[in-house]
């Protein structure tokens, strides 16, 4: 199989103020990058590069499916191939992802499998979703529509526990994308420690450092994970107060970076929980695939979020 052709298309699209998007994004902008082979098959990939968190752009993603109609033909024979020419093409975390996604997704349909059939010879069949709320309305909804493992976002520990009375013996996990006050972080974790948490995703900044003491609760790494250095890395996985990382594959660079992620945090003991940053329909569809090639046996962060609500209308 060669790939002779690349196409790009931009498309952007309001989202709701609600759930992971609360407060902070109102629209999505995303480059879908599609690319066919000689024998008919065809793939597609988003660069979904998300404002304040990712630190490439849209016009980063143009530059690198330039680049890549330029290098056709190209012949992709493995998973690993396709890593190996995104990145090539591009050190741009979110292109690169869209262009391994789209060169997976071609090899995928040429040998007719999974994407992550290509990675994993058993992939995981089922997963288990971790649902977003934003208040006690929203988390009795969720528990009635079968969600057993509730997200809180939290810029103090006050939503938790009004959510945590409301809806007891649920999952919980937190989500302060780093709001806390670092002076105040142990003694707010420690105002959730009775709570049955699987943990609290980057509590403050420099979260990582907090993995240096014992801590009340919990902790999970996200949005650090771009720019932590290995050493750092390595200090952090060593800790007991670790659960998780979380890996989002449009900050992260893609399917080969965030399986090297997933092998090290199986390797500690840490979870790998796969997460979406408001991508449209393609991007998060690669994100359930890697999901799946790591084998998630804890709930991930891929239920339906408002990045996906209205994609159709504007493509």
């Amino acid at each position: 199989m060669q790939i002779i052709g690349v196409d790009t298309r931009v498309v952007r699209w309001p989202i709701e103020a609600r759930g992971a998007a609360r407060g902070q994004w109102s629209e999505r902008t995303a480059l879908v990058i599609g690319v066919r082979a000689d024998d008919g098959t065809t793939g597609l990939g988003e660069a979904a590069p998300l404002p304040g968190m990712s630190i490439d752009t849209i016009a980063d993603a143009s530059l690198a499916a330039a680049e890549l109609a330029a290098r056709v033909p190209i012949g992709p024979d493995s998973p690993a191939h396709a890593t190996a020419i995104a990145d090539r093409v591009t050190a741009a975390p979110a292109a690169r992802f869209a262009i391994e996604t789209a060169l997976l997704a071609a090899l995928a349909q040429h040998r007719r499998t999974s994407v992550a059939a290509l990675w994993s010879p058993v992939p995981q069949g089922e997963l288990h979703f971790a649902t977003v709320v934003d208040d006690i309305a929203d988390a009795r909804l969720a528990l009635a529509r079968g969600s057993r493992c509730l997200k809180i976002k939290a810029i103090s520990p006050d939503r938790v526990l009004r959510i945590a009375r409301a809806v007891p013996g649920v999952r919980l996990r937190v989500d302060a994308n780093r709001s806390w006050p670092r002076a105040e972080t142990v003694r707010w974790l420690q105002q959730l420690a009775h709570l049955d948490l699987d943990y609290v995703e980057e509590p403050c900044l420099d979260a990582h450092e907090l993995l240096r003491d014992r801590l009340p609760c919990r902790i999970a790494l996200d949005e650090s994970l771009v720019l932590l250095d290995s050493a750092d890395l390595a200090r952090a996985l060593r800790s007991p107060d670790l659960a998780a990382l979380v890996l989002k594959p449009t900050l992260l660079g893609g399917f080969g970076r965030c399986l090297e992620l997933a092998a090290l945090a199986h390797h500690h003991g840490v979870a790998p929980v796969v997460s979406h940053t408001l991508e449209g329909p393609i991007g998060t569809a690669a994100c359930v695939e890697l999901a799946r090639a790591i084998g998630a046996d804890v709930p991930v962060g891929l239920a339906p979020h408002p990045g996906l609500d209205r994609f159709a209308e504007a493509a």
